[in-house]
């Protein structure tokens, strides 16, 4: 009959023939999907069929949601685990948690986000290099890229640090919280779904700003 509701028939779909997978793929993998980039596409099927039987697909197969969150009036996409559960994501080698010093990162690069309301959001190399040496919170940042804060650093330990950094910002990229646009320049764009940092850690860093207490937390 034309009034029959098929739960699971963005299935049959054209964009679903052509985006389907690649988006089911990047979002088990953890990623944060947003109108932004290579994203762009698989953004406009999720906006199409969201509530159109994606969302009960994730629920009734995985036991997972998938959320449609926003922020600074830019919507992106993600799973989340259902309160005291990981659905069918809780076996070996389905889910990893972030490294403590990636959550202590992604926390410092969330404050710098919210720091720059009317800036644009595009960071260079030159600019990290001031933030986290002198900026307010240069002690955290130094803290959690060199191990200490003194007052000069060898060359070794310099692009020990860089390289570091290089490392974790391909992560985020993975996990859609940043745009990498010159990895080797480390030149990069923090995207909207970086907050969903404050999402995930809502109990620690009820203000963002209160750095001292989430180091004391996670170190």
């Amino acid at each position: 009959m034309e009034n029959d509701y098929t739960p699971y028939g963005f299935l049959t779909s054209e964009l679903a023939k052509k985006h389907f997978a690649d988006t089911d793929f990047a979002l088990k993998q953890g990623k944060h999907i947003q109108g932004y980039g290579s994203d762009q596409k698989l953004f406009v099927f999720l906006e199409e069929y969201y509530n159109r039987g994606l969302k009960d697909y994730y629920l009734d197969f995985f036991k997972i949601n998938l959320v449609r969150d926003s922020s600074d009036r830019s919507v992106f996409y993600y799973l989340d685990f259902l309160e005291g559960s990981r659905g069918k994501f809780s076996k070996e080698n389905r889910y990893k948690e972030l490294e403590k010093d990636k959550i202590l990162f992604a926390i410092l690069l969330l404050n710098v986000y919210k720091e720059r309301f009317f800036e644009e959001k595009q960071l260079k190399w030159p600019d990290m290099e001031y933030i986290f040496k002198e900026s307010e919170h240069k002690h955290f940042w130094m803290k959690l890229l060199y191990g200490k804060h003194k007052k000069n650093y060898t060359p070794n330990e310099e692009a020990a640090v860089k390289k570091k950094i290089i490392s974790v910002l391909r992560n985020f990229e993975r996990l859609g919280w940043i745009y990498m646009i010159d990895a080797e320049e480390v030149h990069f764009e923090i995207l909207p779904a970086i907050e969903r940092i404050s999402r995930l850690y809502a109990d620690v860093i009820e203000n963002v700003d209160e750095l001292e207490t989430t180091f004391e937390l996670f170190t």
